[in-house]
């Protein structure tokens, strides 16, 4: 079979595994400058730190133009097929030794989404051991959805600070080490977590979450980007990028997708999104 970016070893890897093995989209200044735009926004807004949490695409020109990227889209078309839905982009930072962690989730718990969700994990920062990289356990995505729970833990970097709170294998999971430029892409049923930051730098990752158009998610209608191929299912609102090099101007025009995304991430949930807060 012809592909775009990945070989066949590659696209078997991620279908039997749930994984991509780290691969090289950036160059290593592009991620630089990204990060370094990222952090402006903070430095300058940090009243609007928050808003990055989720639909960071249609506030940041930068990750709309990095969403729709046709080194990434290649990749992506390689696991999804030639129709791309881009559903959400959002930060994953931690800081330098605060504590900050992941426990061990499936996105499935919350994201009823049909075949799956892959979730492209950018690195910005040197994502390694040390310093809170992605784990997973390989196969995973495979295993029946596991019982959850909401928590309370003001470290935890998810949503709901939720975990899987029944016994399960972990021995087989493996550290997934990333360069600044290099990406992961994940299945969404995968059980994953993320350790405690203890490096002297922060862990910035970008997720940015991506769908065949023909998949269906089950609750609240919802939103997303057409960034490849046609739409002929009509399962989603289709949304435009920002309206804005500006991104203040983007705010309002970001709030709208919110409302939308927040209904089935934060479903029955007593936790709040920043974005909306």
């Amino acid at each position: 079979m012809k592909t775009l970016f990945l070989n066949q070893s590659q696209i078997e890897h991620f279908d039997e595994f749930g994984f991509l093995p780290p691969v090289r989209v950036l160059a290593t200044d592009e991620a630089i400058s990204l990060r370094a735009e990222v952090e402006d926004f903070e430095a300058r807004h940090p009243e609007l730190a928050g808003q990055l949490d989720f639909k960071a695409n249609l506030i940041l020109p930068a990750v709309d133009r990095l969403s729709r990227d046709n080194r990434l889209l290649n990749l992506m078309e390689d696991l999804l097929g030639p129709n791309l839905l881009h559903w959400n982009s959002t930060f994953r930072i931690k800081e330098s030794n605060t504590g900050q962690h992941a426990a061990w989730h499936q996105d499935t718990a919350y994201i009823k989404l049909k075949p799956f969700l892959a979730i492209c994990w950018l690195a910005l920062s040197s994502a390694t051991r040390n310093s809170g990289c992605l784990r997973v356990i390989p196969g995973s995505h495979k295993w029946a959805l596991l019982s959850h729970q909401e928590g309370h833990d003001s470290k935890s970097i998810l949503s709901r600070a939720q975990f899987i709170d029944e016994a399960f294998n972990d021995s087989a999971a493996l550290d997934i080490e990333l360069a600044p430029g290099e990406v992961t892409v994940i299945n969404h049923g995968i059980i994953h977590s993320s350790g405690l930051n203890q490096s002297d730098d922060r862990r910035i990752g970008l997720l940015m979450d991506y769908l065949p158009t023909h998949a269906i998610k089950e609750g609240p209608r919802d939103t997303a980007i057409l960034v490849r191929g046609k739409d002929n299912f009509g399962h989603f609102d289709l949304e435009n990028g920002p309206v804005s090099q500006d991104p203040l101007e983007n705010i309002e025009h970001q709030k709208r997708s919110l409302e939308a995304i927040t209904q089935t991430l934060y479903a029955d949930s007593e936790h709040k999104p920043k974005g909306l807060s």
